[in-house]
């Protein structure tokens, strides 16, 4: 059995719309569909958006499935509330800093791609393969 595919950062891009969130995003899709000790309709929908047997806003029309974010996002609501502006401001200074990681891990890979595209020509260019004697 081989491994199931997963959807990417690109295939939320409709609904984050930046691709930090976006990876943002699948993260916290992949942590909600592997703890086990969560809301079994959340991890399900999870794993079927990461699957990509459904997409995230069609997920979101299933009962069950709406349901259960909606009690989820109800209980932050109430965490939230009960915060003090000290602990507020410090979860949104550290949200920034986790897309501002998001960013800089992208702009990573990017570099990396390029500099594997730029040697593999280079490997192409002087492999021999065309030459004639």
């Amino acid at each position: 059995m081989g491994e199931e595919r997963q959807i990417g950062d690109a295939d939320l891009m409709d609904i984050a719309r930046d691709e930090a969130r976006a990876r943002a995003l699948r993260k916290s899709l992949q942590r909600l569909a592997d703890n086990s000790s969560g809301n079994s309709a959340l991890q399900e929908m999870a794993r079927e958006v990461l699957s990509g047997r459904v997409g995230l806003r069609e997920a979101l029309r299933v009962g069950a499935y709406s349901d259960a974010l909606g009690e989820r996002i109800a209980q932050a609501r109430r965490e939230y509330e009960e915060q003090s502006p000290e602990d507020r401001e410090r979860q949104r200074a550290e949200a920034e800093r986790y897309l501002e990681a998001q960013r800089t891990e992208i702009e990573q890979e990017r570099r990396e791609a390029a500099e594997r595209s730029r040697a593999a020509q280079q490997r192409a260019r002087h492999s021999g393969h065309d030459w004639k004697l």
